[in-house]
């Protein structure tokens, strides 16, 4: 099965990026598109938006049909 995943992430001071945790607000947002192996088949990075993680996930859907989608 191939899942679609939606990662809030922070940007470091570094300038690399990781999950970002509550209480903290995403700097971003990542959608990665995953086999069951977990091996990446696309992916998306520094979306400013939630609602523009959530477009990309709409756009993969129809490259993935019935893929599962986590909204993270």
């Amino acid at each position: 099965m191939i899942e679609i995943t939606i990662y809030p992430m922070t940007n470091l001071p570094d300038g690399s990026a990781e999950l970002c945790e509550p209480p903290a607000d995403p700097n971003s947002y990542d959608v990665l598109v995953q086999d069951d192996e977990g091996d990446v088949l696309a992916e998306t990075d520094d979306l400013p938006t939630y609602e523009e993680a959530v477009a990309m996930v709409d756009k993969y859907l129809l490259e993935f049909p019935g893929a599962d989608v986590n909204y993270g």
